[in-house]
């Protein structure tokens, strides 16, 4: 009586896979391309739906696969970096910190260490860091704190994660860094939004590459992998995917 459930939750999470990378594909191009989140919506909803149905089908009370659960982390992130910008003096309600947003992503790729570039985590890192200083250091100066006090408790990472932010708050003037006087507009010419963003979607983007391409995304590709185009062909006419 196991079979059925089983094989329907293995259906659910193959959706789920597909629908989370789609959403993750478009957030990136929404970040790169300064498009507003109805360009994403759509799938991120269904992200949201699958989410509640696999719940209430009981299939997350096992853990997700790790390479689904990881996809779902970036999700959420870039979810939040599409989100945010600069908060100036705005209503702050549903407002997300950009260190909060650095500190799940320093603690993302820690998780995923064997996946990622220790140079560009802590460089991506820093530059976050940067950003929340220029932009959120009067408004959220705990939460700036505890990014920039983030430790992986381990002496060759945090030695990493040091010379990133050395590299970085040497452009800085104090409290912050050591540069000498230097113009708010001087600061946002060397670490610029546009490189952040990019920089942002261009380490994501590597790191999906090395995760697995969804099940259903393959189909539409046309090849299964470890199968050629023609034995997935088979597949596809067996189960009427065309």
């Amino acid at each position: 009586m196991e079979e059925p459930h089983s094989t329907q939750t293995t259906v659910d999470l193959m959706i789920f896979d597909y629908f989370v990378c789609m959403a993750i594909s478009r957030i990136f191009v929404a970040i790169r391309q300064g498009l507003s989140i109805e360009h994403v919506q759509w799938f991120a909803d269904m992200v949201e739906l699958f989410h509640r149905l696999l719940i209430h089908r009981g299939a997350l009370e096992s853990p997700l696969p790790w390479d689904l659960e990881l996809k779902l982390r970036i999700f959420d992130l870039a979810s939040l970096f599409l989100h945010w910008e600069p908060p100036k003096d705005r209503e702050l309600d549903l407002f997300t910190p950009l260190s909060d947003i650095a500190v799940d992503f320093m603690d993302l790729c820690h998780s995923a260490i064997d996946n990622v570039s220790n140079t560009r985590w802590f460089d991506l890192g820093a530059h976050l860091m940067v950003h929340a200083m220029l932009e959120e250091d009067v408004r959220f100066p705990d939460q700036l704190r505890r990014l920039y006090n983030w430790t992986a408790n381990d002496l060759e990472l945090d030695a990493h994660w040091e010379m990133s932010r050395a590299s970085v708050l040497k452009h800085m003037p104090p409290p912050h860094g050591t540069a000498g006087p230097v113009s708010r507009e001087g600061l946002h010419e060397t670490f610029s939004m546009d490189f952040l963003q990019e920089h942002f979607v261009e380490f994501f983007e590597d790191l999906m590459e090395g995760l697995d391409v969804p099940v259903i995304l393959q189909l539409e590709c046309g090849q299964l992998e470890g199968l050629t185009r023609e034995e997935t062909q088979r597949i596809r006419d067996q189960c009427g995917v065309f």
